[in-house]
């Protein structure tokens, strides 16, 4: 009986495998990505499809060169360092930490500072009268020390946001390195604190993360997620940034290996900080602005990281950086950070970063009295969404370069380019329908071709621009390129 047993089965097994390997990819392939009329930025390859001679291309943002806040006073007499800026409400707002030469280096050596600006260019260090500092509690000293008994201590690699959850009496929060003695077999962990104002600061009485990390730490509450997200250095392959979330701000699990160097990274280099935030009015994708600390020649610069879901990072292009080094005799010649927050101001996302001429071990307290090695707060500027797009290759002539979606959920009923072309560039956009076929009327060879520059270019066809028929259906996107940037695309409502 086995062997007619066999033969019954054998046909039937073979028979199902080549129905399994016989269906189509589209059948095998994930839902469609419901984009809505949310803003499309191609700063990755997640919802590309297929491509041929398209690539991404970074396109970093113009250094101003301006010298926005620079150490003038005596509790800034060693450096600035780490920063956070933030747009709330009318006024532009800053939290800083600077050392003083004659506390350097001591556990008492850092002052937590604040400064404010009605158009995020020219600061102002009001005096608060908060700190006594050497006799005088005229100036922007909000403490220098937070804390009680044994849990006392400055704060290092802050990171200040606003929670839109919160009551009114801890709307401000912040988290940073701090002291917490006799709870474990090391002093130092990650410590919140809380404000109503932004200045009057107090710290939880225990850590809020059970691991120590230095450099800086990025913190803020996820919409999406409904969570708070912390993020710090960790050990991976060097120098790494790891993640937390939690429902609550005063307890996280420790930090996972989200971002680590790879193979295509110079050799001896890590990653120092995240100064990672979510990109402005996109609540599905993250921005992480890392600085690459090359071991030799000794120096840091800043580079850009994205993400779809704050876990799984990538880089547009880690070879070149999103805020390049300036000339060594400059002020940004040899180390540069990115500040927490990206501010949106019009048109234009402002990255704001510090500068020094100093290197990564140069930095001793010799050098650092020297007022032209101090850190200088600066800013960069960059075209809202245009901070990568996809570009066809040069090398590629006139030949189009092409690129095909994954299938896609929008509303709306008009599509929107944000694009630029070079000399006898066009784009031209096809719309497919679930089946990756062509839709009558919305075809490559019926498209108007777009020539220009445009944040937001609205595609039409030969018969029309209405796309109200293929709303919250799934449909891909074809687009084809000739000397030609495409930053993103957006799905509109008239």
């Amino acid at each position: 009986m086995t062997p007619r047993f066999g033969h019954q089965v054998l046909p039937l097994l073979l028979m199902m495998l080549i129905a399994f390997v016989s269906v189509p990819a589209t059948a095998a392939e994930s839902a469609p990505q419901r984009i809505g009329d949310q803003p499309v930025l191609f700063v990755d390859s997640s919802l590309i499809a297929k491509s041929t001679g398209v690539s991404l291309k970074l396109h970093p943002p113009r250094k101003t060169g301006e010298r926005l806040l620079t150490a003038e006073h005596p509790w800034e007499s060693a450096t600035l360092n780490w920063f956070t800026v933030l747009r709330d409400g009318e006024r532009f707002r800053m939290w800083y930490e600077c050392y003083d030469v004659d506390g350097w280096p001591t556990t008492d050596d850092t002052s937590f500072c604040y400064a404010e600006s009605q158009d995020g260019i020219h600061w102002t260090k009001p005096e608060l009268g908060l700190h006594n500092y050497k006799g005088s509690s005229a100036n922007n000293i909000l403490f220098r020390q937070v804390g009680e008994g044994k849990h006392r201590s400055r704060v290092h690699g802050h990171g200040v946001f606003i929670d839109p959850t919160a009551p009114l009496d801890s709307r401000y929060k912040c988290v940073s390195q701090g002291m917490f003695q006799g709870i474990g077999d090391r002093p130092y962990y990650i410590a919140g604190m809380t404000s109503p104002d932004g200045l009057r600061w107090t710290r939880q009485a225990t850590p809020i993360c059970p691991v120590f990390a230095d450099s800086q730490y990025s913190a803020f509450w996820d919409e999406s997620l409904k969570q708070y997200v912390l993020y710090g250095r960790v050990g991976g392959r060097g120098r790494a940034i790891g993640r937390s979330t939690s429902d609550r701000f005063d307890t996280f699990p420790p930090l996972k290996l989200v971002f680590e160097n790879s193979d295509d990274n110079p050799p001896r280099s890590d990653w120092y900080n995240p100064a990672c935030s979510q990109y402005p009015r996109q609540k599905s994708l993250y921005v992480m602005l890392p600085s690459q600390f090359r071991h030799q020649p000794d120096t840091l610069d800043i580079h850009l990281a994205v993400s779809r879901d704050g876990v799984k990072w990538t880089t547009p292009d880690r070879s070149t950086p999103f805020i390049p080094l300036g000339r060594p005799e400059d002020f940004d010649g040899g180390s540069l950070y990115a500040a927490n927050g990206i501010v949106e101001f019009g048109d234009e996302l402002w990255f704001y970063f510090s500068g020094a001429k100093l290197k990564h071990e140069e930095t001793t307290i010799e050098k650092l009295a020297k007022p032209e090695n101090r850190r200088v707060f600066s800013r960069a500027v960059a075209k809202k969404d245009r901070l990568v797009s996809l570009h066809s290759d040069e090398s590629s002539g006139e030949k189009p370069g092409t690129l095909q979606t994954i299938p896609i959920l929008f509303e709306g009923n008009q599509l929107h380019l944000n694009a630029a072309t070079r000399a006898g560039g066009v784009v031209r956009v096809a719309l497919l329908d679930k089946l990756g076929k062509v839709i009558p009327g919305r075809g490559l060879d019926d498209c108007i071709p777009f020539e220009g520059d445009q944040a937001s270019h609205r595609v039409a066809w030969k018969t029309g621009f209405d796309l109200a028929d293929w709303a919250s259906k799934p449909v891909s996107l074809r687009l084809e390129l000739v000397n030609a940037d495409v930053y993103s695309v957006r799905f509109l409502k008239p």
